[in-house]
């Protein structure tokens, strides 16, 4: 959505500056609905302000100086008080506060943060908002978390005069929605086709002959399906037994799942009565079946049904191969990247913190019955930062906190909920970056799982939010603070039906916050033997049976088997900052020679480059309201190699050494003097996504190679060798 521009014919006089004021109108925000008849009389509210720094230059190269593994000033972080005392600009603290006092604001409302660059104002009322930023607020609903906060269609509107002393401006015209990275399986996508709208989710589902297949899921030597049953008559039914509307009425479902390749000859079939269900009111009837099949194995996938005078219906294809695979574990994660499975943490000084959004609580009983019935001794306490109510949890936040203690057990945890003070307030990525910064013991290394495509951080955040979140991330680096963020699961594209993604496969659309270069930024993968382009080809083209082969990787896919697709790509807003070499040239170089170079208007070659690292993304057992379910996601990678890092953090505190920071310059450095320490990623490519319940596979994504790639970065972790390394810098 753009901006109009409308120019106001008045001059507005303040008593600290006289300027022109501009408005930017704008339709209302994709996520948010307006409550018109709500009075916003007694409706309290908060502003924050970004101020400019000072010495930016300055800040970048100290962020390199402290970072860069062969630097004097490699590991010499600065403490909170001499970042303030960097950044800080005394003459922006003294024109915003005197502007702000001039209108009305008492200094009781107002908190200069320690690091000196930030001024929250609270408790205001509706009519201060509007007078001070020239613009009207209306009360918002979200769709999502249902929220309500006071907000203005219209960009705010301060003095110049002021304005430039200020980067950005939250609380007034910025419509925050993030979104979360897991993919819960089955029991939660359960949840969405009961939830979902036919007209919107599905179209026109009058005039077909065969079963609708919402979803065909791998996992642990079985497929769950869920589809919607057909009848005679091109119909789909709204009543049980399915089909009664439209006789004859199904009995049986017959699932076939055979070879998608034939270099090995497998075939599984079931014919059951399907378990069926009414969603909603006015809905069709959704039935779900399962079918044991061998792991690993790409499978071609094929569904029909069975009526009551005994015929058998038109037949449906999946339409890619599927594949299950066995469930993960910590222990198990641990034992293929090379780390000993009992490996506690014993530094007293470490810290590390999942950060959560959007009212995702965690549950502290279902982390103990994680770590119960997993085996993982863990006494470390968790601290809460925020709110969080354990009876309403959110697997994403239940994933995050049990993966990042199961890595590193022993190892204390923040699970840090950014939320609102009041009804009026809303949560973002750049109030947690500010209250890390000023923290008095920020935890050394932190997991984020939320985002969204970075062409929309601007247009819902506000003008200049992204600028000034990569100096915030520059700020975490300078403290040696380690910001891990997961990728994104629609692809390289960033299809997903959260208005937040990308919906188009051109451009491909990068995601923001691992588009930062001061980030580590985390992809997903699938643990399988099938990991060489040779598994995926038939005989005649020279391909083999892989079942047996070692374990290795692939990048998460719907070509590869799975349901979604890992992120990755080039940014059009950040740019690298060498510490890459020549790599993301030498890929290019590739991907050109072989042809399979995106165009140039789907991307910009010359962006900072993702992801970094990748970790398993599938299959992760998570304990949710007292049972156990696998879930997906590079959300699930995040956390995994965070607590990788708080391992790196403990041998090298227990050394004498500093912790390893803003972790990039270091990782690169490792690859290039001990490439033995990855596992290269060689086949696989992250061109697909889903939108809705559709699975949907653009022209151009990236392809995974030897070496670096826009896939999976550097490959994955070999942890022996790390370990072994990790005290040479």
């Amino acid at each position: 959505m753009g901006f109009a521009r409308i120019l106001l014919v008045s001059v507005l006089l303040l008593s600290v500056v006289q300027s022109a004021l501009v408005k930017h109108n704008r339709a209302e925000p994709l996520g948010w609905e307006i409550l018109s008849e709500k009075d916003t009389t007694n409706v309290k509210s908060s502003i924050t302000f970004y101020l400019k720094h000072k010495n930016v230059e300055i800040l970048k190269a100290t962020v390199g100086a402290v970072s860069y593994p062969y630097s004097p000033s490699y590991g010499k972080y600065l403490s909170r008080d001499q970042l303030a005392d960097l950044i800080s600009d005394e003459t922006a603290i003294q024109k915003v506060m005197g502007w702000l006092y001039s209108q009305g604001v008492f200094k009781d409302q107002i908190e200069l943060l320690h690091t000196k660059d930030v001024i929250k104002v609270r408790n205001l009322d509706i009519t201060t908002i509007e007078k001070m930023m020239n613009v009207p607020l209306s009360l918002y609903k979200s769709k999502f978390t249902q929220d309500v906060i006071a907000r203005s269609a219209y960009h705010y509107n301060v003095p110049t005069g002021i304005m430039q002393y200020i980067d950005v401006i939250t609380g007034v015209s910025d419509f925050p929605t993030l979104f979360k990275r897991d993919k819960p399986f089955y029991n939660s996508y359960m949840d969405r086709i009961n939830k979902a709208s036919i007209e919107s989710d599905f179209g026109d589902l009058s005039s077909v002959s065969a079963p609708y297949l919402f979803e065909v899921m791998g996992v642990d030597e079985r497929l769950n399906i869920v589809f919607a049953p057909s009848c005679y008559g091109s119909n789909y039914t709204y009543t049980l037994p399915p089909c009664s509307d439209f006789p004859p009425s199904v009995v049986l479902s017959e699932s076939q799942a055979s070879a998608y390749y034939n270099t090995y000859d497998s075939s599984f079939s079931n014919t059951v009565t399907p378990y069926c269900w009414i969603p909603s009111e006015n809905s069709f009837v959704v039935c779900s079946m399962t079918l044991d099949v061998d792991n690993y194995l790409p499978l071609n996938f094929n569904l029909s049904l069975i009526y009551d005078d005994d015929t058998i219906g038109p037949s449906s294809n999946w339409g890619y191969s599927v594949v299950a695979s066995p469930l993960w574990t910590p222990q198990s994660v641990k034992e293929f990247y090379g780390v000993p499975v009992n490996y506690r943490i014993t530094n007293t000084s470490l810290l590390q913190s999942v950060a959560e959004f959007e009212q995702q609580y965690y549950s502290p009983s279902d982390l103990q019955l994680f770590f119960k019935e997993l085996g993982i001794e863990n006494f470390a306490p968790v601290t809460v930062i925020g709110p969080n109510n354990g009876t309403d949890i959110g697997i994403e936040a239940n994933l995050d906190i049990q993966y990042i203690m199961g890595i590193a057990p022993g190892c204390p945890t923040v699970f840090w909920s950014i939320a609102a003070n009041s009804s009026a307030e809303i949560d973002d990525i750049l109030s947690w970056a500010v209250a890390v910064s000023n923290s008095d013991n920020p935890p050394l290394v932190n997991s984020l799982s939320y985002g969204m495509a970075e062409d929309n951080v601007d247009e819902f955040l506000g003008k200049g939010y992204m600028a000034r979140s990569e100096k915030e991330f520059m700020k975490l680096a300078t403290l040696g603070i380690s910001a891990v963020f997961a990728d994104g699961d629609g692809g390289a594209p960033l299809l997903c039906d959260s208005p937040m993604c990308g919906q188009t496969c051109e451009p491909l659309h990068a995601d923001w916050p691992c588009n930062s270069p001061y980030v580590t930024a985390v992809s997903a993968t699938m643990i399988t033997p099938f990991a060489e382009p040779i598994c995926y080809l038939n005989t005649e083209q020279g391909g083999i049976n892989c079942a047996d082969n070692d374990l290795g990787e692939v990048p998460t896919s719907i070509l590869t088997g799975l349901f979604w697709g890992t992120g990755g790509g080039f940014s059009n807003f950040t740019q690298p900052l060498g510490y890459e070499g020549t790599l993301i040239m030498d890929y290019l170089f590739t991907l050109s020679s072989l042809g399979l170079m995106p165009p140039a208007s789907y991307f910009n070659a010359t962006g900072r480059a993702y992801p970094d690292i990748s970790v398993v993304g599938h299959n992760l057992l998570t304990a949710v309201n007292g049972a156990f379910l696998p879930v997906d996601g590079t959300s699930a990678s995040a956390p995994i190699f965070a607590g990788l890092l708080t391992i790196l953090n403990d041998i090298r505190m227990n050394a004498g050494k500093p912790p390893v920071g803003f972790f990039n310059p270091l990782l690169y450095t490792m690859y290039a003097e001990h490439p033995e320490g990855f596992n290269d990623i060689v086949y696989g490519n992250n061109r697909c996504g889903v939108i809705g319940f559709s699975p949907t596979c653009c022209p151009y994504g990236y392809e995974a190679l030897p070496g670096w790639d826009a896939s999976t970065g550097l490959g994955s972790p070999n942890f022996e060798v790390w370990s072994q390394i990790i005290l040479k810098y």
